[in-house]
């Protein structure tokens, strides 16, 4: 029931109506909609049979299930779940109101007892089946379908109590169950990955046909768990294999990479380094040369055949030995420095001396990679910096260069990082947990989603090293930047990953996270 993703680079991710309409064009070529019900219940008990050890013999498990098709999905799992040797309970939010929920339900009561399946609209607040937050008995598993990827706003009381059954069941003592919800945990949106008031938190989330968004923008990851994407049945239709599917004009264009993404190109015998690209990185000042060496550290690791810090005089001792492989220019003198690709910004400074020297630095004409401090000028003093440029900001500084709050940013980061893309006229890599790289092609917004990383990544210095990976890879780029910036987002990624497991997520430092890069572009290679 999982796709086979050993050849692909990346998921296609489809928002709700996407998903929606994808669904509407396969049943008007035939495919009947209870059989994707029926697949989507069919991957929703692998998955529970997995969690409960392998098998569901005896287990006792709670189905929590709404009114509309996710909930209907929940119903054909406990049913599917009971022929398994499992003994199911339903709590019903209601009675279904979707043809396909109903016949579910029909289905369903004639095999449990009346007692095995309660509806909660017909159960005033005082007779809710609860012992303080959690439920009246243990379970050995829970199986969220009360709300799909549809959802918006807030939970009504009822729903919201719902929602905390099975995260509240700590108080029955002993480990907690496993969870897993169908399709997104409830209470989390879809597109956007705003929670509501109340959200279940999930061990693992069966996600059906595609990923959508909202599992990866989500502030509460954690309560996403693992998300496994599951055929329902539209896979041999799905766009990258047939054009029966496509959608002629989709909410978003969305993928997200996998590791199998990291495809770098290996070099002719007869390279030099002249041919492997030269950078010139205008960084550092005193007190923060560590920013500029670790950049600068990072783009001789990745492969530049020439790297030159352009610097103020007083830290080039200091860049000499933190890293000497790159070589050091006063940046009085940096406008006479050739290079292939440019990176500004870490460790900088802002003021109005630093901004002219980017300025006369700076050529539209050729790559280029705003970070840090020549993001915050830019703030100051916005421009459409054009197709070869791309800015890498944080949630702040995000928020900065659009003149709102993080809280907005945070909100909708699809949306956060087309406004970059489209106000300064480049690619934009918006870094968080998940980074978003969005470029406009044709006028329209194109998205890489990037959600391989550590915790590890959580310390000062990490954004250096990605400044520096990214100018190597923009060398020689001749068609969209979001793709070299995807694709070091990705290695990036793969390296804290490595680096958090050689040393630590808590002790990786920069220069070590810098160390692994060769580790995973290995790992990636050897899928």
């Amino acid at each position: 029931m999982l796709y086979d993703d050993s050849f692909m680079d990346s998921y296609p991710v489809l928002t709700p109506a996407d998903m929606r309409r994808t669904e509407e064009k396969a049943f008007s070529l035939g495919v009947p909609s209870l059989l994707l019900m029926e697949h989507a219940a069919i991957a929703v008990v692998e998955e529970l049979e997995k969690a409960l050890g392998g098998d569901c013999r005896d287990r006792e498990v709670l189905f929590l299930c709404g009114k509309g098709n996710n909930g209907g999905d929940g119903l054909a799992a406990a049913r599917l779940f009971l022929q398994r040797g499992g003994r199911p309970t339903v709590w019903l939010y209601g009675e279904p109101q979707t043809r396909d929920a109903a016949l579910q339900r029909q289905w369903l009561k004639r095999l449990l007892r009346d007692k095995d399946i309660l509806d909660w609209s017909l159960l005033p607040r005082e007779q809710w089946p609860l012992r303080g937050e959690g439920p009246d008995r243990p379970f050995d598993g829970y199986v969220d379908a009360l709300l799909g990827t549809g959802f918006r706003g807030d939970a009504d009381e009822r729903m919201a109590r719902m929602m905390l059954v099975p995260y509240h069941d700590f108080h029955l003592g002993g480990d907690m169950p496993p969870v897993i919800a169908v399709d997104i945990p409830s209470g989390i949106d879809g597109k956007t990955g705003r929670c509501a008031g109340a959200f279940v938190h999930a061990d693992v989330t069966v996600t059906f046909h595609a990923p959508k968004p909202g599992l990866y923008l989500t502030r509460a990851r954690e309560a996403v768990g693992k998300i496994v994407v599951a055929d329902i049945g539209l896979w041999s239709m799905a766009p990258w294999n047939s054009d029966q599917l496509t959608l002629d004009d989709p909410e978003i264009d969305c993928e997200v990479l996998t590791p199998k993404a990291l495809r770098l190109q290996p070099r002719p015998i007869s390279a030099h380094k002249g041919d492997c690209g030269r950078v010139l990185i205008y960084a550092g000042r005193l007190g923060m040369a560590g920013a500029a060496a670790m950049c600068a550290q990072a783009a001789v690791t990745a492969g530049a055949g020439l790297t030159t810090v352009a610097c103020e005089k007083d830290i080039i001792p200091i860049l000499q030995t933190l890293a000497p492989n790159a070589m050091c220019v006063e940046i009085q003198k940096a406008v006479a420095t050739p290079y292939d690709v440019l990176a500004l910004g870490c460790g900088l400074g802002q003021s109005e001396a630093v901004w002219q020297n980017i300025l006369n630095i700076w050529d539209k004409d050729r790559p280029s990679v705003w970070d840090a401090d020549a993001l915050n000028l830019l703030a100051r003093h916005p421009m459409r910096l054009g197709e070869k440029a791309v800015i890498t900001p944080h949630i702040g500084e995000a928020a900065r260069l659009l003149g709102c709050s993080a809280k907005e940013i945070l909100e909708d980061r699809l949306l956060a990082a087309r406004r970059l893309a489209e106000t300064f006229d480049c690619t934009a890599v918006l870094k968080s947990d998940v980074t978003v790289i969005c470029g406009i092609s044709e006028g329209k917004p194109v998205y890489r989603l990037n959600a391989v990383g550590s915790p590890a990544l959580a310390k000062g210095g990490s954004g250096d090293a990605l400044t520096g990976i990214l100018a190597v890879l923009l060398h020689g780029c001749n068609g969209m930047l979001l793709f070299p910036a995807a694709e070091a987002c990705l290695w990036h990624g793969l390296a804290s990953v490595a680096g958090a497991k050689r040393y630590g997520e808590r002790e990786m430092t920069t220069a070590q996270l810098i160390s692994c890069l060769h580790e995973a572009e290995k790992a990636a290679g050897e899928l």
